[in-house]
């Protein structure tokens, strides 16, 4: 992921506690992508917030309160949000193997308060990663916790896998 540039994408606005097994149940399981994103789908529905669009080049971030990413503590659910489209999730808190787990997948994970708030589903939502803010659409913006060196190297890689790989071969 290029951490220079910021994230512009349509907001899944998601509240707070927000289960893995509730977001990506698990009957939904699966190595293909097309089952990943209908759990997504089904998720979203029991949550009663639907996934905003179908054009996962499109893409979106999600918007949610405290404690987002609970419950099990299994990347299936990153993993299905990423075939779905997700660019980047910015919540008041999060789950930290969750955390763990969209860093890992190269997915930027933003602590940050106050956006919750304000931003609505299909709202436009600006992520900044490397300048620790985001912006909705109408210019109110909200300052964010920095990434901290590790995650934000993993993100600049792509991913652990990449990073890995670089730190193995020295690229």
């Amino acid at each position: 992921m290029d951490m220079e540039h910021d994230i512009v994408a349509r907001v899944w606005a998601l509240g707070d506690h927000v289960n893995t097994d509730m977001l990506h149940p698990p009957e939904y399981f699966s190595l293909d992508a097309r089952r990943l994103r209908e759990g997504i789908r089904q998720g979203g529905l029991r949550l009663g917030a639907a996934l905003p669009g179908e054009n996962t080049a499109e893409g979106f971030i999600i918007v949610a309160g405290e404690n987002f990413g609970c419950g099990s503590s299994r990347e299936t659910s990153v993993r299905a949000l990423a075939a779905c489209g997700l660019r980047a999730v910015v919540a008041r808190s999060f789950a930290r193997i969750f955390y763990r787990s969209l860093v890992n997948q190269g997915i930027p994970a933003v602590v940050c308060d106050g956006v919750q708030d304000s931003a609505c589903s299909g709202d436009i939502l600006r992520v900044s990663p490397a300048g620790a803010r985001v912006e909705l659409d109408g210019g109110q913006r909200f300052a964010c916790r920095a990434l901290d060196q590790h995650s934000a190297e993993i993100l600049a890689c792509g991913g652990l896998l990449s990073y890995l790989h670089r730190e193995r071969h020295g690229l």
